[in-house]
């Protein structure tokens, strides 16, 4: 069997299922091209029907796939400014050079904004290793536990990549605990202008985004909706809605509510120890009483 060359874009395949089955291939054989680019082994009767029937075949498919050159995989092309794709696909070729062996990727508003402060690469390592600047690059080390989670699901939306992450699975756990602490950083980033709110926000929508089951934002959906936001009045007031909806959404239990009282007696304590933020915490006490409230009518 003549070997292949390229890998194929298994995410944007299924997208065009309708179109290549059953115009070019049978449904037994669009399942035999997923298994091979799955890595999965085939038999020899079906290496041998892959190599005799749909190797042939495969340059159709290719042209249909986000693959745009050799060891690129595009996702969200539709979004990406063309000018820019061009100058992706050569960073990540070269700095692929420098970091050999290593999965990385662009995503951010060098892809789809006009205005950009810089180039953001990804780079996934075994170790642990300081974020630089590189001239107009900022290189940002992510680790191997990078691959389930929450922000490469969102970044694998709208990127250029030497990796081809369309079967990556989140695997990252997302607890009451993880989002009750990532909902009052935020707030607090919110009360106090910090510099880091942009950062915080973001977390806090692919989260309630996962726990609500609705769809990841990609890059440019959530560099949308943090400028909506910031650009709010009263964003707490919006943020405050969403974070009730999601934890009885994503996880009304018993042992959630528990946690949650036990905060509310937390925040009394707070109110008595610093009285000047009497309205924060009180707000905060209303919004964990009400997510009991509507918890407890779910269990």
């Amino acid at each position: 069997m003549r070997k292949l060359t390229f890998q194929l874009n298994l995410a944007e395949i299924h997208k065009i299922k309708k179109e290549i089955v059953p115009t070019l291939f049978t449904e037994h054989q669009f399942n035999l091209i997923e298994k091979k680019f799955s890595h999965k082994s085939l038999t020899p009767s079906e290496r041998n029907e892959f190599s005799r029937t749909i190797s042939r075949k495969m340059n159709a498919i290719y042209a249909l796939t986000a693959k745009e050159s050799s060891g690129i995989f595009i996702f969200g092309k539709e979004k990406i400014i063309p000018s820019r794709l061009q100058l992706a696909i050569t960073y990540l070729k070269k700095f692929s050079r420098k970091f050999k062996n290593k999965t990385l990727f662009i995503t951010g508003s060098f892809l789809h904004q006009e205005q950009f402060q810089d180039i953001d690469i990804f780079v996934i390592s075994k170790y642990d290793k300081e974020d630089y600047q590189e001239g107009k690059f900022h290189l940002n080390y992510l680790s191997e536990e990078a691959y389930g989670s929450l922000f490469l699901a969102s970044a694998r939306k709208l990127c250029v990549s030497n990796t081809d992450f369309s079967l990556s699975k989140i695997t990252e756990k997302i607890t009451s605990e993880t989002y009750l602490s990532l909902y009052q950083e935020l707030m607090n980033d919110i009360q106090n202008k910090s510099p880091g709110i942009k950062k915080t926000l973001r977390e806090f929508l692919l989260q309630d985004a996962f726990l609500t089951k609705s769809p990841l934002p990609n890059s440019l959906e959530l560099h949308q909706q943090v400028r909506i936001f910031l650009r709010m009045r009263n964003p707490q007031a919006i943020l405050r809605k969403l974070f009730v909806r999601a934890l009885v959404m994503g996880m009304p239990n018993k042992k959630e509510i528990i946690a949650l009282k036990e905060m509310i007696a937390s925040y009394k304590e707070l109110i008595e120890e610093y009285p000047q933020h009497q309205q924060y915490y009180g707000e905060t006490i209303n919004t964990f009483k009400e997510v009991i409230a509507l918890g407890s009518a779910a269990v």
